[in-house]
């Protein structure tokens, strides 16, 4: 793979669940949790039960690691 892309969610919340939904896995998504995986090739989505979530993403390329 040529980067992985970040999500950190954070919040005050309960519980959340992250669900890679091609590969059929939910994982808990608690505050303060960092995930890496390949977007382009890991459908995902987030569904928080209760409360309030931001999560930020970075997307990394190759490009841009390069041009630094």
């Amino acid at each position: 793979p040529k980067a992985f892309d970040i999500l950190a969610c954070i919040g005050n919340y309960q519980q959340a669940v992250m669900k890679l939904t091609n590969l059929g896995i939910e994982l808990a998504y608690d505050p303060g949790v960092m995930v890496n995986y390949l977007g382009h090739l890991v459908r995902h989505g987030i569904e928080v039960k209760d409360g309030d979530c931001i999560v930020w993403a970075w997307f990394l390329w190759d490009s841009v690691q390069n041009y630094a």
